[in-house]
């Protein structure tokens, strides 16, 4: 009876254009715009289907930026123009508040150290987190704002990182290191705001800095970094050779935002290392 209220309540508004919005159309998603009624249907792939008026071709594997690629279903839509960069807006309250709260001083270099990553390979472990901030509290004054998802290791819905965070806390010791569990998106995105530059896995956070503008050491495991770095932001792109970051030293990360802080700033084309070699690509 749910899903039946749901049909009605999507028919009754009567869409013109449905778009599904996947990098592959599939039968489940495509059900539902059907059952919308929509009289167009736009969707990546290559198979057609009755259903589908406009079948967007796709490009060659692992060769644009999820970004771009969504960006073509628009091209159906007689929008031809670049895809711009993604605009995420903190509360200035809840910014406030929390740089009140936390003792932020925001006449220091502030760095944002994101420790949660839902994925195994993706997951830089607890005492690399403590060498990368120790080594940039000895480079001298600044603030470095721990930031991670709160809650239990152990909870099978929505496992947390509350005793990693304390350990790293405890074990680095450092008067400039400034805790700030995210309790809300709200709060994460509050906390990110405060932050110069922002070092973190890929996954939701990441892209949450890249929302608000900051600059960027993204640490890549098994995820593809062509589809999901950063998007137009100065940043750093870590990857690992072996596609898991435990691999990724310390010294490295650090040695990335020094480049990122004197370079990366002004740079119009983010930069992007590949720790198995020594070469330094720019992407667009």
């Amino acid at each position: 009876m749910h899903r039946l209220h749901i049909i009605w309540n999507i028919r009754r508004i009567h869409y013109d254009i449905a778009i599904i919005a996947k990098s592959r159309w599939d039968k489940r998603f495509l059900k539902w715009c059907i059952m919308s009624g929509a009289p167009k249907v736009i969707a990546l792939g290559v198979d057609p289907h009755p259903a589908i008026t406009e079948l967007v071709p796709l490009p060659a594997p692992h060769t644009e930026h999820l970004v771009q690629l969504f960006h073509r279903m628009l091209a159906p839509l007689g929008i031809q123009a670049v895809a711009g960069p993604l605009h995420l807006f903190a509360d200035p309250t809840k910014v406030a508040t929390l740089a009140q709260q936390y003792g932020v001083d925001n006449r220091l270099p502030i760095l944002g150290l994101q420790i949660s990553a839902r994925r195994v390979l993706q997951r830089w472990p607890e005492a690399n987190f403590i060498a990368l901030a120790q080594m940039v509290a000895a480079m001298g004054p600044c603030q470095i704002i721990l930031l991670w998802s709160p809650g239990a290791a152990d909870n099978p819905t929505h496992p947390g990182d509350d005793t990693m965070a304390a350990r790293i806390v405890a074990a680095c010791n450092l008067p400039c290191l400034i805790p700030i569990p995210t309790r809300t998106l709200e709060e994460l995105i509050g906390a990110m705001e405060l932050c110069g530059r922002v070092v973190t896995s890929d996954g939701g956070a990441m892209h949450i800095a890249a929302g608000l503008g900051k600059s960027i050491v993204a640490l890549f495991g098994d995820s593809d970094p062509v589809c999901w770095a950063p998007w137009q932001v100065p940043y750093i792109l870590l990857a690992a050779p072996d596609h898991n970051v435990v691999n990724i030293a310390p010294l490295e990360v650090f040695q990335a935002l020094q480049h990122l802080e004197h370079d990366g700033e002004s740079a119009p084309l983010p930069i992007s290392i590949s720790t198995s070699c020594s070469a330094v690509a720019n992407h667009g």
